[in-house]
């Protein structure tokens, strides 16, 4: 197979991810967003991907195909530095409904995606996985980002799930928030923790925010490697 092109939907991230993303993006589909939308996605009869861009619920049957469409539908704004976190890497992970906005983490200081919430961050070298050539932060970060990010509502739910999935353990999370010491949040994210795996998850008012949509700054001060 001759190598695809760089404006290919997802081959910022890799030239596997564009070999696999080309036949998904057949799959999107633009529209202008109307309350028409809205009550298309409201019945179920399609999934919003990022604003003005939406597919059929059968087609975000996997990890793969909900990373890569979601890469894809970000279109040419995407960078090979884009790493899919937070509600959208646990909804890459768990399935269900796609958040909105989408949210991506990136090393970068600057980057900006319309309709996309990017937060700056750093990774070390376990943080980040991919999934069909698409990186994605792994089960244990995204826990950890979203106990100290997400509202209380999100984080409850969505840790969880990704517990009560298999995809990480109560210690690997609980060794992990350990290992940050001080930064910013982490007493936050063991009270939400705790209450979690007491089952009395909080419904405090949301953390303050860390990031913003099209391209606001957020350090977790974790090691600046990021692996793909």
């Amino acid at each position: 197979m001759d190598p695809l092109g760089d404006d290919a939907p997802c081959a910022a991230w890799s030239q596997h991810a564009a070999e696999l993303a080309v036949p998904l993006a057949a799959e999107l589909q633009a529209w202008p967003e109307s309350p028409t939308m809205d009550s298309l996605v409201a019945d179920g009869y399609l999934q919003r991907i990022v604003p003005g861009v939406f597919v059929p619920p059968d087609v975000l049957s996997s990890a793969l195909r909900r990373a890569l469409l979601l890469g894809a539908a970000i279109g040419p704004q995407l960078r090979s530095h884009h790493v899919i976190a937070g509600e959208s890497a646990a909804w890459v992970i768990l399935g269900g409904t796609p958040p909105a906005p989408a949210r991506l983490l990136t090393p970068a200081h600057r980057s900006r995606v319309a309709g996309v919430r990017v937060a700056h961050a750093s990774f070390s070298s376990g943080d980040v996985e991919t999934v069909g050539g698409a990186p994605v932060t792994s089960p244990v970060r995204t826990a950890l980002d979203l106990l100290r990010f997400a509202d209380a509502t999100t984080a409850a739910r969505c840790v969880r799930a990704l517990l009560e999935s298999g995809h990480v353990t109560e210690a690997e999370v609980e060794g992990q928030l350990h290992s940050l010491g001080h930064h910013y949040l982490t007493r936050t994210a063991h009270r939400r923790l705790e209450a979690l795996l007491t089952g009395t998850a909080s419904l405090a008012p949301p953390a303050p925010a860390q990031e913003a949509e099209s391209g606001a700054a957020a350090e977790t001060g974790l090691p600046s490697a990021v692996t793909r």
